[in-house]
């Protein structure tokens, strides 16, 4: 008994899984190909809108898909014994749940659509004067996120340096990608790559644009710096 009913569990899963699966290709077979054809055709793509617009084909594509599935799967499913219904219906369900294991992990972060990634600029007030047009060539810089440490794009602000009195502040911007909390920034003189100060800058998770800089921080363990913060949307 125990048996037979595992059979008839394979078998249903497996006729579940092969319309699930054909159903996510052919969502995807819609959206990427009619991505496809609007770049082929010239279509604008400001904003994102090529996209937004091949988004809504994609149910239709699932719809599509999920009926070839339907059909391949009620011919296939009596034709395979029942060693080989067992072996298809639990093992597709064991890559299903890998797969979403996986693209959990992918896309954990919840991150910004393409294009849409609030910029944060970073005031960096150091304990030297330093002429405008040569900071470049002295200081580095990079900014990380707390998912997964990947680098985020950063790059200098312009213009890159002011004075302020007897002091040189650093003036640099870069995208956030994704909505997480945490997202350090790194400082450091060339070619000491390794000499490197280090900062939380202190952003919300999903951080709001603001029409001024934040208030001046000091750097712990390192007497003379100073930042502060300021987020704008793209």
């Amino acid at each position: 008994m125990l048996g037979l009913g595992m059979v008839v569990a394979a078998r249903i899963l497996f006729f579940v899984m092969i319309v699930l699966i054909a159903a996510v290709l052919g969502a995807a077979a819609a959206f990427f190909g009619m991505i496809a054809i609007g770049t082929v055709a010239g279509t604008d793509n400001t904003g994102g809108g090529l996209a937004m617009g091949a988004a809504g084909f994609a149910p239709v594509g699932a719809i599509v898909g999920a009926a070839i599935g339907t059909w391949f799967a009620w011919r296939t499913i009596f034709r395979f014994g029942d060693n080989a219904v067992m072996a298809s219906g639990f093992g597709l369900a064991v890559l299903a749940v890998g797969a979403w294991f996986v693209n959990e992990e992918l896309t954990d972060g919840d991150p910004y659509e393409p294009g849409r990634e609030p910029t944060v600029l970073i005031e960096w007030r150091v304990p030297e004067a330093i002429p405008p047009d040569e900071v470049d060539g002295i200081y580095r810089f990079t900014m990380r996120s707390s998912y997964m440490n990947w680098t985020l794009s950063t790059r200098w602000d312009e213009p890159r340096a002011r004075a302020d009195e007897e002091h040189t502040i650093l003036r640099m911007r870069g995208e956030i990608r994704w909505r997480v909390n945490g997202r350090v920034f790194q400082l450091w003189r060339a070619p000491a790559h390794d000499d490197r100060i280090t900062v939380d800058l202190g952003l919300a998770r999903d951080p709001q644009p603001s029409a001024e800089y934040g208030p001046w921080r000091e750097v712990d363990g390192a007497p003379g710096h100073a930042f502060r913060t300021r987020v704008v949307a793209q």
